[in-house]
């Protein structure tokens, strides 16, 4: 064997969720970050006869969850509006506010805090790869920068009506976005922040190779707002504008005709569901089930502490899956099928199935191992005739049943504790942050902030 020392992942129930639906009592080989091989645990011993042998008994070893769209500095206001619809947060003076401090200079330890607690969350819970949308001024490079301490995989985003190049830390163009690191990809928000001249120059952008991302059919209100601006439906204008294609992300996409599906069909844009969220919002179900029959890619994302009081991946399956059944008939989307959703769908959407979201020599090695001797996930069954693993890891498991995490090769959360900070300082962090900021919001004697490490 050549290169560095291998880690043997032995004892764990493999869900693979690779094309072939690989599972079982298997090993898998990691070398140089990498998984070098996966199958019969003999053969693998003799194969990397040198490796650390790392036993995962009682637990199941999946790929990392993929969470495609998260808004993690709002995280810091996690039930500031509730029991509203989207657009009723445009009368909700108290979020307004607190928006605007957010993207303060003076209040930049705020924003902090919420990221990192944020990102901490997704990470204890099973995800490997964040794609963050910032909200507020400055969110983006602070997700760039905490994404790379904890050492996640992920992308965020650009907000640039122009659409120019990004820049490298010397101002010099770089062509396209995403070969920043982390990648980025450039926004167009919704349907109400939309310009003619903003869709052209997304346009230009889009043709030069760049990934775009809206909030696009969410609503139909938003649907009526962009056919009395643009006289079109929102796929309709985005396809006018060249902005329908693989490498469109298309967030929450709840409402769309026949014509639009076809289009979305065509085009090979990715769809983001959001179930958690746009069931609280009163948005809406999106047909998620049709996007698959017709080939589409879907992915899952969180969306927000605004809307969606989990960053929890595992409970965003267990949300899709009701809400498909609820919708279409308790016989479509397999529990199987909503993993992969969760997983490889993400990967897809954003543009780095090569890379990971499946246990597959080649690909990162972005692993977890979810304890399965607990109540939750116990009978588990799994054999030629029947299997109840993955419906129990959608149906039962929560990311409180994650005890390990490892990205590229690297440990990251191991026996339920994250390696990389100390999590006590984070949550303490984000305490201190929300009380300060309501009370700059409220006008009152700010409390004593406690300086940490962390923030």
């Amino acid at each position: 064997m050549t290169g560095s020392i291998a880690l043997l992942l032995e004892g764990a129930f493999v869900l693979t969720l690779d094309d072939a639906g690989t599972a079982g009592e298997l090993s898998v080989a990691v070398r140089d970050g990498t998984i070098a091989d996966v199958g019969e645990r003999d053969r693998l011993r003799t194969r990397f006869g040198e490796a650390q042998r790392i036993d995962c008994t009682g637990s199941i070893l999946m790929p990392g969850l993929v969470n495609a769209h998260l808004h993690p500095e709002v995280h810091v206001l996690k039930g500031i509006v509730e029991d509203v619809d989207l657009h009723g947060w445009a009368h909700a003076e108290r979020l307004e506010r607190a928006l605007t401090l957010l993207g303060t200079d003076e209040l930049r330890w705020i924003q902090r805090a919420g990221v990192r607690a944020a990102l901490a969350d997704c990470l204890l819970s099973g995800t490997t790869c964040v794609a963050t949308y910032g909200v507020t001024a400055g969110a983006d490079e602070v997700a760039a920068a905490e994404l790379s301490a904890f050492g996640l995989r992920g992308h965020v985003t650009i907000r640039d009506t122009a659409f120019a190049p990004a820049t490298d830390a010397d101002g010099m163009p770089v062509i396209p976005a995403h070969r920043l690191e982390p990648p980025r990809m450039y926004r167009l928000h919704a349907e109400e922040a939309l310009t003619e001249d903003e869709l052209i120059a997304a346009a230009g952008a889009h043709a030069r190779g760049e990934r775009i991302v809206m909030h696009a059919a969410e609503t139909r209100y938003r649907i009526r707002l962009a056919q009395s601006r643009f006289g079109s439906t929102t796929l309709r204008l985005l396809d006018r504008h060249d902005l329908l294609s693989a490498a469109t992300l298309l967030s929450h996409a709840v409402h769309l005709d026949e014509w639009e599906l076809t289009l979305l069909e065509r085009s090979g844009a990715a769809v983001i569901a959001s179930p958690a969220a746009e069931m609280k919002l009163s948005d809406g179900i999106a047909p998620v089930t049709d996007y698959i029959e017709r080939g589409v890619t879907v992915a899952l994302g969180t969306d927000s502490a605004l809307c969606n009081n989990s960053n929890d991946m595992l409970l965003e399956c267990r949300q899709l899956g009701f809400a498909q059944k609820l919708a279409q008939g308790a016989d479509v989307l397999p529990a199987e099928r909503i993993l992969r959703c969760a997983t490889r769908g993400g990967a897809l959407a954003l543009g780095e199935a090569d890379r990971y979201g499946a246990i597959a020599p080649g690909l990162s090695a972005d692993l977890i191992l979810v304890d399965t001797l607990n109540p939750r996930l116990q009978p588990l069954v799994h054999g030629e005739q029947f299997s109840n693993v993955a419906a129990n890891l959608v149906y039962a498991a929560t990311g409180q049943d994650v005890r390990d995490v490892m990205v590229a090769g690297r440990w990251l959360v191991r026996d339920g504790g994250l390696l990389s900070a100390e999590p006590d300082r984070i949550w303490q962090a984000l305490a201190d942050a929300a009380h300060t900021l309501h009370a700059k919001i409220d006008g009152s004697p700010q409390p004593a902030r406690m300086e940490t490490e962390e923030s």
